[in-house]
Parts: C-alpha cells; structure tokens; sequence
C-alpha cells in the first residue's frame, strides 16, 4: 500500500503533439492527453484509481507536481529561462505596485488628476484608480 502524499508527473511532448504523462512513483500509472491541463486532471483519476485498488483511502490529498518537457534539452532549457523571467518581472510588478499605491495616494491628496498620476508612475489611470481604492 502506497501511502506518499506527493506524486512527480513528467509530461513529455510527443512528435504528433501528445503530452505523454507519467508518474515517478508509480511508473505502471501512465497517461496522455493534447492537453496539459486535461492531461494533469487524468493523471489524478489514474493515481486516485491506482491508490484505490491498493486499498488507499480515496479521499485521502495528495500532491502533483508536473514537470515539462518538450524532449528538447535546449528548448526546454529556453523554456525554463523564459518562465524564471516571467516570474522575476511579476515579482516586480507585485512590488512596483506595493510602491505606487502610497504615491497614487499622495498625488491625488495633492489635487493631481489620475491620468497624470498615471503618468507619472507609468502607469495607466485605470491602475492608478484602483491603487486609490484599496
């Protein structure tokens, strides 16, 4: 009886364009879809099902970890850089943000229009609208 709480699902690109997806601690548990999100909603039915037939609790959670893979090492790689990017430049939004409501603040206090307060924090007046409603 399997009792992990946490599943590894290695999902590779197949040539035709199928994520063929399978789990690391259950290598008999294997499935595919076109789809990642449908694909990693099948691979819980499959473990679900498996843990069940090995007298698991159903209901009992358990983690998914999905890692990617296009097949190519380099592009994959590329992938990875674009994402860790992603992440950084959201981060810095999340703070660009935290740093701009108190100014949005003061410039409106001060009598400065949203567009130009927009303006000034490059920003749009949209944002600089919802700055001064939180």
């Amino acid at each position: 009886m399997n009792t992990s709480r946490s599943y590894h699902v290695r999902a590779v690109l197949s040539t035709g364009g199928l994520w063929q997806g399978s789990v690391r601690e259950l290598p008999e548990v294997t499935d595919a879809h076109r789809s990642l999100n449908r694909l990693e909603d099948r691979m819980r039915r499959a473990i679900e099902a498996h843990r069940a037939q090995q007298g698991d609790t159903p209901a009992t959670a358990f983690e998914l970890e999905m890692e990617f893979s296009t097949g190519d090492e380099s592009f994959d790689a590329d992938l990875s850089h674009a994402r860790e990017l992603r992440h950084r430049a959201d981060e810095l939004a999340r703070q660009a943000r935290q740093v701009a409501a108190p100014l949005a603040k003061r410039l409106a206090t001060a009598g400065v229009s949203q567009r130009d307060a927009g303006t000034l924090l490059s920003i749009s007046a949209a944002l600089v609208s919802t700055l001064l409603k939180e």
